[in-house]
């Protein structure tokens, strides 16, 4: 059975018994108020009675008695009116009419004890209340009962006075009442139970997204969203229960991630999609040069100048304090992040020894300033959540460019080459591979020893790195021998710009001990695009076309030319 039948069932007992009990408390109370309205009611007419009489006696009218009585009846609506003597009334004034040994036994019972008695008599279709009141003996009332009775004293029973009322009346109106109540409470139960299923299905229903929600993240799933139309404080605790399940969604997704790229991207999507904010800024800041540089921004910020905010000689107070800056805690808090007509928000993340982050929010207005302030904790959430993956991606990094470099040259090795060539070069790239290599190395070796060798090694590094372009590659290929992939240009410009290099590296003069030397250099060039079909291809080819060089009489620069190719295998 579901939560909701469960509640349904539950609330419809609960107010089926409150029904219950409401009818049966109102049945009781009508029928002791008609009781109590009835018995008021013989007590009024018992000492109408007694006046009446006591009237009549002190009148000398005692033979009028049945006609008082009779009209007693006909006027007070009694079924039946008898009143009757107590046993020292008749030895002082006789019977009165009446036989005592006809006394019923409540009546004997009323005379002995002086309590009244109260019966209710059903009939086929009537009800009546039949009470039998005593007269007590009293000088207190008027008239003195003990001025006639001299015979009596304080306290005695004088005599009695039956009567039957008719009460169906009361009974009848009760019964009508009680039926109206039960129809009344009954559609009440009715619209109750459709009410409260309308009010309730919906928070049920979250209860129950909850419950799968909760069972899953157990299980290690977070990929739940629990959905509600409600806005209340339980609309508010699914919205932040789901803003959890974003976040560990966010989590597992990022450490799968390949590089800190994608996860800033996927931070840029939080921040623009899940949280709706519309202008922001995060810089990746350098701890140890205090340089920062925008690594995202939103789509939609478009009022900044990067190259400003990126080039400044200021410092970041929220960089440099670590603490979360707003604008408006002082009046240009931070100048370095104050817009006309805008207030910010400057959050510092620290990722590691050397790395941290900053998230610069612009908002338009008083009330986009409070929503960014409320997002605070969750933000802070996804960037500690970040701040584990990304330093691994960052040692990863650091690990992966130290195993793709030369440890002595710091330039890149082969083992970068074979990947950056088996990544894919892209469609119609064009580029030169020279391939260079020192004239008779190994005589330095022998000679001066490898320290100097390796001297002339870095040399060359420093010559080869200070001589190309930022965008191409310099490598060290082998030992003293190295290549460069130098993009968009053909081989007579390659042919310049290695002779430019076989020239600035033989004025290197080399110093050991009193003695001194300068060395030359033999490069082969070849095209990718005009010798070649594929990038190693054109390795190929300009290892040929050094090894023309080299047994053509060393430093110089030869191109390749296809004879060479046949030459070689000959």
């Amino acid at each position: 059975m579901s939560t909701n039948n469960k509640v349904l069932i539950i609330v419809f007992i609960m107010l089926s018994i409150l029904s219950v009990a409401t009818v049966t408390n109102v049945w009781i109370n009508f029928i002791d108020f008609g009781k109590r309205a009835a018995v008021d009611r013989a007590y009024s007419i018992a000492e109408s009675v007694r006046d009446g009489l006591t009237s009549h006696m002190n009148l000398g009218a005692m033979d009028k008695r049945d006609l008082f009585l009779s009209n007693m009846i006909k006027h007070q609506n009694v079924k039946t009116l008898r009143v009757i003597r107590s046993k020292k009334v008749i030895e002082e004034f006789g019977d009165g009419g009446l036989d005592p040994y006809k006394y019923d036994d409540i009546e004997k019972d009323v005379l002995s004890h002086g309590k009244a008695i109260t019966n209710i008599i059903n009939e086929e279709r009537e009800q009546f209340l039949r009470i039998t009141i005593p007269y007590i003996a009293t000088k207190y009332s008027k008239p003195n009962c003990l001025s006639c009775h001299v015979n009596e004293k304080e306290g005695d029973v004088l005599g009695a006075i039956t009567l039957e009322l008719d009460i169906s009346e009361v009974k009848n109106k009760t019964v009508d009442t009680i039926l109206k109540i039960i129809l009344i409470s009954f559609v009440f139960l009715i619209l109750a139970f459709f009410v409260t299923g309308y009010i309730i299905k919906p928070y049920v229903k979250l209860f129950d997204a909850l419950e799968e929600g909760i069972d899953k993240a157990y299980k290690g799933d977070f990929s739940y969203y629990v959905q509600t139309n409600l806005s209340d404080e339980a609309g508010k605790v699914a919205k932040k229960l789901n803003d959890l399940s974003e976040i560990f969604r966010f989590k597992k997704t990022i450490e799968l991630d390949y590089d800190k790229e994608k996860i800033y991207e996927r931070i840029k999507h939080i921040l623009e999609s899940n949280l709706e904010l519309e202008n922001f800024i995060i810089f990746e800041n350098n701890i140890t040069t205090k340089k920062r540089k925008i690594v995202l921004k939103s789509s939609k910020l478009t009022f900044i100048n990067d190259e400003e905010l990126e080039n400044s000689t200021q410092v970041c107070r929220a960089f440099r304090t670590n603490f979360q800056v707003v604008s408006t805690d002082f009046h240009n808090i931070c100048d370095l992040c104050a817009m006309k007509n805008r207030e910010s928000i400057c959050l510092p993340f620290t990722i590691s020894d050397e790395l941290s982050l900053t998230l610069l929010i612009y908002v338009a207005n008083d009330e986009e300033l409070i929503k960014a302030k409320e997002l605070i904790p969750i933000i802070s959430n996804y960037f500690e959540l970040a701040e584990p993956v990304l330093q691994t991606k960052l040692l990863m990094n650091k690990l992966h460019e130290k195993s793709l470099k030369d440890p002595m040259t710091s330039l890149l090795n082969r083992r970068f080459l074979e990947q950056y060539i088996d990544d894919g070069i892209k469609s119609g790239e064009n580029f030169s591979v020279m391939m260079v290599d020192i004239d008779f190395f190994k005589q330095v070796n022998d000679t001066y020893g490898h320290d100097v060798g390796d001297e002339v090694i870095r040399t060359l590094s420093d010559v080869l790195r200070n001589n190309i372009k930022g965008s191409d590659l310099a490598i060290r290929y082998g030992g003293e021998e190295f290549l460069l992939i130098v993009f968009d240009t053909s081989n007579e410009v390659a042919a310049k710009i290695a002779n430019h290099i076989n020239s600035e590296f033989s004025k290197k003069v080399f110093k050991v001990g009193e003695e001194t030397f300068s060395k030359t250099l033999s490069i082969g060039i070849s095209s990718y695009i005009e010798n070649s079909i594929s990038p190693w291809q054109a390795i190929k080819h300009a290892d040929v076309a050094l090894y023309n060089a080299k047994n053509s009489g060393r430093n110089k620069v030869v191109i390749f030319e296809a004879q060479m190719y046949q030459e070689s295998m000959i």
